[in-house]
């Protein structure tokens, strides 16, 4: 019995100093030292709320006025490369299920739905964290691509044009491993009719579409 006593003692002894000995996640040094805590892959599903957009009639050839981008929910996923100093480069795919209205509705009324409208951003682009802390990273971030649009409007179809995009946010650590983040990203698409033969023209009344949205995702490290 004294032999199984001290052999239990001999066991608990060095846990219990390892025990005391550990700090807590948020002291810990990263995967390439106490100064590049955050260079780690990450994974982050996303959803959001995107707004803003309109489609000008002298751009396409689906209505004979223009017609707004209806707000609504989107959802994607970014995946995220560790670069240096805590930066990182992004791939984003980011949907958006809307429709066009007409946008004639008075205050607080509806408007008339055209047709159905998917928009796809499929970016690159760089995060460039400051102010950082052992709580809460902030960042900025920008990037390019390219989106999809695809209306559902009988006799059209969907169609491939360079975007760009330009954000802020927060990151705020749940664990080692696991966080929040939440970011306000606007894109910017070409809307540029390429069959204009007058190139001054097209550059001065050119009518591009703008778009922001507001996104809640919780990313994963590894």
């Amino acid at each position: 019995m004294r032999k199984l006593l001290l052999v239990v003692a001999i066991l608990l002894i060095p846990a219990s100093s390892l025990l005391a000995q550990d700090e807590p996640w948020r002291n810990r040094p990263g995967r390439y030292g106490r100064n590049t805590a955050d260079n780690y892959f990450e994974l982050m599903p996303f959803v959001g709320y995107r707004y803003g957009g309109t489609l000008f009639a002298d751009q396409s050839n689906l209505f004979n006025h223009n017609v707004d981008v209806e707000s609504a929910a989107n959802f994607g996923a970014n995946f995220a490369i560790p670069v240096m100093n805590g930066m990182k480069v992004e791939l984003l795919v980011d949907r958006q299920n809307t429709h066009f209205t007409n946008g004639a509705g008075g205050l607080f009324a509806p408007n008339d739905r055209l047709g159905g409208f998917d928009i796809t951003y499929f970016q690159g682009a760089l995060l460039i964290p400051f102010a950082v802390s052992r709580q809460a990273t902030p960042y900025f971030v920008v990037g390019a691509g390219v989106a999809n649009l695809d209306p559902k409007v009988r006799g059209a179809s969907s169609d491939t044009r360079f975007a760009a995009n330009a954000g802020i946010g927060v990151k705020v650590p749940l664990g080692r491993n696991l966080g929040i983040r939440v970011e306000e990203r606007g894109y910017f698409t070409s809307m540029s009719n390429n069959d204009n033969n007058c190139r001054a023209c097209s550059y001065v009344y050119n009518h591009d579409l703008y778009q922001g949205e507001t996104n809640v995702g919780v990313f994963f490290r590894f």
